[in-house]
């Protein structure tokens, strides 16, 4: 039988599916609508990169301890309670927004709270997933789940694009607080698992302890040390494209909020694409596709920050969509592969944490937007990335021809 096939057919695994497609088509509606609605309100860069910053921080604040309270407690009781509690920020953002008393501070605190339901998301489902399916169908299962991301990165910036033609956040709040009631219902069908204990209690007191247990773990693990470095190189400086994307589209091609919403729906596409191979062929050197992709696509964005043409842009994002499936679907798979189910989720959460030095980046980014333009700021930003990623893939060919 085909493993995809085999995948969907896992108990509970659609349900986790549908949570994480629907916080993801919000992430990429957001990412897309945010970005180009506070610049075209205030007109500042860095602004622009501070409702980043406060969308991404909560990864690197609790990403960690996120993971170990999911190795402690009842993972679908946290991610309900999650899911529930966003829900109840975004009708509180519809409100506002219905009312026309929505402003710079509550896009921000609405932003945080996106932030801190992905950073819930991220080390938890991923775990319950690994929990569902067989070990040999671990690459087939992140493989359909980032499929579904990577659709919803497609069809995410359209809406946007869309919605935007009016100048309103209203229709993305009222459908974001759809989109996570649904999930939070969802959650609430998928069976509860047993709890694996650890040989400490579930007591806070221990979380610290917890926490430096999985990153003694990682040290002993080369790829895990290796995806956790490049990691942080691509979202410290490589994804903080996406805080200044609008910025860069309306200064260097068009203003037009559809153009903006297809141009970050291709690189969607390409990653779907890209992310269907890795599904279906079961690659025995996974670190370097993983490396080769983040190469592919720090430089098709940097080129992208360089271009003036909408032809040659929509090549880039294409090409950068199949780096992105590389890196993306690859870093899943090598960290789940080579975590123990017991400390999995300590793993995750310390791979949040390196996920969550992308507000760093994204607030760095932004001031030196406002003073040097957003393409000139990415352009050496993602120079530096270039030259980090080749010295990480020396030391990775070095250990593999020992």
């Amino acid at each position: 039988m085909n493993p995809i096939i085999e995948v969907l057919q896992t108990k509970d695994f659609k349900k986790l599916w549908f949570i994480g497609t629907t916080g993801m088509s919000m992430r990429w509606i957001e990412q897309i609508a945010l970005g180009f609605y506070v610049y075209k309100i205030t007109q500042d860069e860095f602004l622009v990169g501070l409702v980043f910053f406060f969308r991404n921080i909560p990864m690197l604040i609790f990403g960690a301890f996120i993971g170990v309270l999911s190795d402690e407690f009842n993972k679908k009781n946290i991610l309900k309670a999650t899911l529930i509690m966003t829900t109840i920020v975004y009708f509180c953002l519809t409100i506002s927004s219905l009312l026309g008393q929505l402003n710079y501070f509550q896009i921000c605190f609405g932003a945080f709270a996106a932030g801190l339901a992905w950073s819930f998301d991220f080390p938890i489902r991923r775990s319950l997933l690994s929990e569902i399916v067989d070990r040999r169908l671990y690459p087939s299962a992140i493989g359909v789940d980032m499929t579904s991301s990577n659709i919803a990165r497609v069809i995410g910036p359209i809406f946007a694009g869309i919605v935007l033609q009016q100048v309103t956040l209203l229709p993305i709040y009222l459908f974001g607080t759809l989109l996570f009631f649904m999930a939070f219902i969802a959650c609430s069908k998928v069976s509860d698992r047993p709890l694996l204990k650890n040989k400490h209690s579930s007591s806070i007191k221990f979380l610290s302890k917890d926490l430096l247990e999985g990153i003694k773990y990682i040290f002993q693990s080369r790829t895990l040390i290796t995806v956790l470095v490049v990691t942080i190189i691509m979202n410290s400086l490589v994804f903080t494209y996406q805080s200044q994307l609008s910025v860069i589209v309306q200064n260097n091609l068009t203003d037009l909020p559809i153009i903006l919403g297809v141009l970050a729906a291709l690189e969607g596409l390409g990653a779907t694409f890209g992310t269907l191979l890795i599904a279906n062929f079961p690659f025995k050197r996974g670190i370097m596709i993983f490396l080769s992709g983040s190469f592919l696509f720090g430089f098709c964005i940097m080129a992208f920050a360089f271009s003036q043409s909408i032809t040659l842009s929509i090549i880039l994002m294409i090409l950068g969509g199949f780096g992105m499936a590389g890196f993306g679907t690859l870093q899943s798979i090598l960290i789940i592969s080579s975590a123990d189910q017991k400390i999995r989720g300590r793993v995750l959460g310390i791979l949040a944490i390196t996920i969550g030095t992308q507000p760093i980046g994204a607030f760095l980014l932004g001031y030196f937007s406002r003073e040097y333009g957003s393409a000139t700021a990415l352009k050496y930003s993602i120079f530096f990335a270039l030259i980090l990623l080749t010295f990480v893939t020396l030391l990775q060919l070095r250990k593999q021809s020992n």
